[in-house]
């Protein structure tokens, strides 16, 4: 609700640098944790916990086409690694700038994004220009709860549901995986964000190997996110990716590189 929306032009110094000021346009505390909206010259950022936490969602303010997060441009892969994808569920939608690629360039897909937190929901829609439509539709329901109840097949899963505190316990245990593989297409493609992962989600890994074991992966270049692609069938061969994404990019205006990333590419993903 707007009324409830904080508009604090209240600047911080952020690491002690002269150029790191900052605006809170929204902070609310919800149920689950504090819920920040900040700008800093020409970004916007969703955070959480306190002003200087991590990253949950950035967009550029001037370029609405722009895809600032490395992560989420890595993630972009997914739909290509699914042959005609009709439909897809996000778990988690924090600022919702990988929902929002999907609908610009997948005109004909089908989307479902699920946040437990209202609050996070409240400031995607009146800071990050989330829209809900005919195609789109947004749960505010318990991710795992969602996965295990829904009739719903899709073609590609984004988990991506990291709160201040890292990945809910539920969301990340055998019985979600499970889940996760029971509403899969037979040719769908899961895709998992782990960050700052540095080995210490190998037990996860493992869970998601041992549903999805056709694995690739990408490790972000400031070495923070590691992004897991998982199928039960086999994953395209390197050169029809590639050939792939130069189609889709020539099609579209899509705002980078997408066959850069696809040969980044790492087949059999061992980490």
């Amino acid at each position: 609700m707007m009324n409830r929306i904080v508009t604090l032009f209240v600047v911080f110094a952020l690491f002690g640098c002269d150029d790191s000021q900052i605006q809170i346009r929204f902070d609310q505390q919800s149920e689950y944790e504090r819920v920040l909206v900040i700008d800093k010259s020409d970004k916007r950022y969703l955070r959480f916990g306190k002003p200087n936490s991590a990253n949950e969602s950035v967009i550029s303010l001037s370029d609405p086409r722009a895809v600032p997060t490395e992560y989420i441009r890595i993630a972009a892969l997914g739909p290509m690694l699914t042959p005609n994808p009709n439909r897809a569920l996000m778990i988690g939608l924090g600022g919702g700038t990988y929902t929002t690629l999907l609908k610009r360039h997948f005109p004909n897909l089908h989307i479902d994004a699920v946040e437990i937190d209202p609050v996070v929901v409240e400031a995607a829609k009146n800071f990050f220009g989330v829209q809900e439509d005919e195609r789109f539709k947004i749960h505010v329901a318990d991710g795992a709860k969602f996965v295990k109840e829904t009739q719903n097949i899709y073609d590609l899963v984004f988990i991506d549901a990291y709160s201040g505190k890292g990945i809910p316990q539920a969301l990340s245990g055998p019985s979600f995986f499970d889940a996760v593989k029971a509403i899969t297409s037979a040719e769908g493609v899961v895709v998992l964000n782990l960050f700052n992962h540095h080995g210490r989600d190998s037990t996860l890994i493992r869970l998601f190997k041992n549903r999805f074991p056709h694995t690739a992966c990408i490790r972000s270049s400031d070495h923070l996110n590691l992004v897991l692609f998982g199928k039960s069938s086999d994953m395209p061969a390197r050169d029809n990716l590639i050939a792939a994404t130069q189609k889709f990019s020539a099609a579209t205006d899509l705002s980078f590189d997408l066959e850069k990333i696809a040969k980044k590419l790492v087949m059999k993903c061992e980490v």
